[in-house]
C-alpha cells in the first residue's frame, strides 16, 4: 500500500496502520514549505512521523507529473490510501493500484464534498457529522462509499476538537475498511449526486466577521475556525482574531457596537440579531487573551461607544 497524507489529521491513521502491522511501502506528502516571519523551511507532520519511524517518504512538487507517476508505478501498490493529502490526483494514478484508490473524507458524503467539510459543518450548526471512506474517481469526493461512521457534534466543539475526534475515529474506520477489502466483503454503494452539498475553500473573506449576521451565525463561524485560522474583525485598525464566543439572547444593539464589558468574563457586541458574548481573542502581534483583559488595556471601550470592524 502507498499512503498519501500531509497534516496532523492524517497521523492517527498512519499510526494505526503501523500498530496493526500494515506498513506502507511508500508515504507521499507535500513538499517542505517556508513558514512564518523568518520563512524557515518546515516539514509536514506526516514527514516528521515517517522520519521517526523509518518509513520511506516521497515529496513530489507535482504528483501528477510523469516522473512522479513512474515512481509510483515502480512500487506497484495493490492499494493507495489518501488521508488529507491536499492535492487532486490524476486518473493515471487512480488506475495504478490493483484494488483502487480509497480516501478518508471527514463528512457524511454526499454532504460536504470539497476541501473544508469540518469547518462548514460547524458553520452551519450541524449536530452530527462523520467519516466516509470511498473509492476515488476523477470527480471530487463522488466515488462509491465503502464505509461510513457518525460522530456527534457537541455544543462545545470547535474546529480543533472536532478534527481530533474525526481523525481518531477515522483511524479505526480505515483499519475496518481495509479488513473488508482484504476479506472480499466490501460492498460499495453509489452516492446520490442530487443530495450533494459542497464545502468551499477557507479564505479571508470567509473568515472575516460580518456583524450584521446573527449572533448564532457568528458564534458558529468562530467555533468553525478555532483555534486556527480563526475568525477575525478589526478594532481601531488592529486585526483581532476571535477564538471563543457564544450567542447571547437577552440583549441587542447596533451590529459591531461594544455594548457591555462583563467583569472577568468578556465583552458583549451587537449583531444583526441578539448579541455576541466574546470570551477569548488574539490581538494582532500579541498572545491569546481574555476579551476582558483586552478591555482593560483599552479603557476607551468603557468610556465611549466603540465598535469592532471600524477599520481596514
Amino acid at each position: 500500500m502507498i499512503f498519501l497524507g500531509t497534516p496532523q489529521f492524517a497521523i492517527p491513521t498512519l499510526s494505526s496502520l503501523i500498530n496493526n502491522s500494515i506498513i506502507p511501502i511508500l508515504v507521499i506528502t507535500q513538499p517542505d514549505k517556508k513558514r512564518g516571519r523568518g520563512q524557515r523551511l518546515s516539514i509536514s507532520p506526516i514527514k516528521e512521523f515517517c522520519l521517526n519511524h523509518n518509513i520511506t517518504v516521497f515529496q513530489p512538487q507535482n504528483i501528477n507529473e510523469e516522473e512522479s507517476i513512474k515512481k509510483i508505478m515502480i512500487y506497484n501498490p495493490d492499494l493507495i490510501l489518501t488521508v488529507a493529502y491536499g492535492k487532486i490526483v490524476s486518473q493515471k494514478i487512480l488506475d495504478i493500484p490493483k484494488f483502487g484508490c480509497i480516501n478518508l473524507h471527514p463528512s457524511l458524503l454526499p454532504k460536504y464534498r470539497g476541501p473544508s467539510p469540518i469547518n462548514w459543518a460547524l458553520f452551519n450548526g450541524e449536530k452530527e457529522t462523520g467519516n466516509t471512506i470511498f473509492f476515488m474517481t476523477k470527480k471530487m469526493d463522488a466515488g462509491d462509499i465503502i464505509y461510513q461512521s457518525k460522530v456527534r457534534i457537541m455544543p462545545e466543539d470547535n474546529y480543533g476538537s472536532l478534527s481530533k475526534k474525526l481523525s481518531e475515529k477515522g483511524a479505526d474506520d480505515v483499519v475496518k475498511t481495509l479488513s473488508l477489502i482484504d476479506d472480499g466483503l466490501a460492498n460499495p454503494i453509489s452516492q446520490d449526486d442530487s443530495l450533494a452539498t459542497f464545502s468551499k475553500f477557507i479564505n479571508r473573506d470567509v473568515r472575516r466577521i460580518s456583524w450584521s449576521e446573527s449572533a448564532e451565525n457568528i458564534a458558529n463561524l468562530v467555533r468553525g475556525l478555532a483555534p486556527y485560522p480563526s475568525a477575525f474583525t478589526y478594532f481601531q485598525n488592529m486585526e483581532i482574531k476571535i477564538i471563543k464566543a457564544k450567542s447571547f439572547l437577552d440583549i441587542e444593539g447596533k451590529p459591531g457596537l461594544i455594548l457591555k464589558i462583563v467583569k472577568n468574563q468578556g465583552i458583549l457586541v451587537g449583531t444583526g440579531s441578539c448579541a455576541l458574548f466574546v470570551e477569548t481573542i488574539k490581538p494582532e502581534g500579541k498572545k491569546e487573551m481574555s476579551a476582558y483583559s483586552f478591555s482593560l488595556g483599552h479603557p476607551e471601550i468603557s468610556r465611549e461607544k466603540q465598535s469592532f470592524d471600524n477599520g481596514k
